[in-house]
C-alpha cells in the first residue's frame, strides 16, 4: 500500500527525515541490553528549569484553562532504541502518577521506516491487544528481533495470538490513516522533535470526550531516570488547582 497523499505531505511539512531519528536523551544508557538489566542511574534532582528540561505550551486561541483530568502522553516509535530502553522507565512512572492521572501513547512518523511500527500501534490499540504487545515489541527490537516491515510486524503479533489478517486490515484501514496523520500534526503544534518526549495537560473539562489540551513537554534530559522524574513531576504541577 502506498503512503498515503495526506501523510506524505505531513511528513514532508514537518522536515523530520531525520538521520538519526529518535534522541540520545540518554547517553550513558544506550547499550543494546534492556534497560531494566542496566546499571542503575544516579539520583536525579527534581529541579527542573523552564526551557531546558522541559517547556510550557502555548494554549489555543480562546481556549479557557483546562480543568479535566490530567494526562501523560508518550510520543514514542517502536523503531526508536531510546524508546525501547526507556519503557521500564515509562512502567515506573505510570505506577508513581497521582491517582486519576491518565496515560496514553502517541507514535511519531519521523520518516517513512517508522510508519509500519504507528500503523503497528494503531492496530493493536483498534483489536484491544496493546496493553498485552506493547512492552513485548520494545523488547523485540532490543533483541534485534527482524521487525523491518508491516509483514514482519504481522507476524510477530500472530506468535502474540493476534489473528495476522484482522491485524494487516486494521492496520491499513482508513481509521489508522486518518489517526496517523492527525496525530503527526499534532506533534508538530507541540514542538515533539525527539523520542521519548512526554507531554502532560489535562482534558478541558469533565464532559466526556472533552478535548486534551497540553500545558508543557520534556525538552533537554540527561537521562531516562530523569525523564521520568520530569514526567512524574509535569503531571504533579498539571494536577494543581
Amino acid at each position: 500500500m502506498s503512503m498515503p497523499r495526506l501523510i506524505r505531505g505531513v511528513l514532508l511539512a514537518c522536515g523530520l527525515v531525520l538521520a538519526a531519528a529518535c534522541s540520545a536523551h540518554n547517553d550513558s544508557e544506550t547499550s543494546a541490553a534492556p534497560a531494566a538489566a542496566a546499571t542503575p542511574a544516579p539520583a536525579v534532582t527534581t529541579a527542573f528549569t523552564e526551557g531546558k528540561q522541559y517547556v510550557k505550551l502555548a494554549l489555543p486561541a480562546g481556549q479557557a484553562a483546562p480543568t479535566g483530568a490530567v494526562e501523560v502522553v508518550e510520543v514514542f516509535s517502536y523503531g526508536c532504541p531510546h524508546c525501547a530502553e526507556f519503557a521500564p522507565y515509562m512502567d515506573k512512572l505510570r505506577a508513581e502518577l497521582p491517582k486519576n492521572t491518565q496515560v496514553r501513547y502517541m507514535p511519531a512518523v519521523f520518516n517513512a521506516s517508522w510508519m509500519p511500527f504507528a500503523q503497528a500501534f494503531y492496530a493493536a490499540r483498534q483489536l484491544g491487544v496493546l496493553q498485552q504487545t506493547h512492552d513485548k515489541v520494545f523488547q523485540a527490537m532490543l533483541e534485534h528481533y527482524p521487525l523491518n516491515s508491516l509483514t514482519d510486524l504481522a507476524n510477530f503479533y500472530a506468535r502474540q495470538g493476534v489473528d495476522k489478517a484482522k491485524f494487516m486490515a486494521a492496520a491499513t484501514n482508513a481509521e489508522t490513516m486518518q489517526q496517523m496523520a492527525a496525530d503527526q500534526k499534532t506533534e508538530m503544534a507541540w514542538g515533539i522533535d525527539a523520542t521519548p518526549m512526554l507531554v502532560v495537560g489535562r482534558r478541558a473539562s469533565d464532559a466526556k470526550d472533552a478535548p486534551f489540551v497540553a500545558l508543557m513537554r520534556s525538552a533537554d534530559i540527561d537521562s531516562y531516570a530523569q525523564l521520568q522524574q520530569v514526567g512524574l513531576w509535569m503531571a504533579q504541577d498539571a494536577a494543581k488547582p
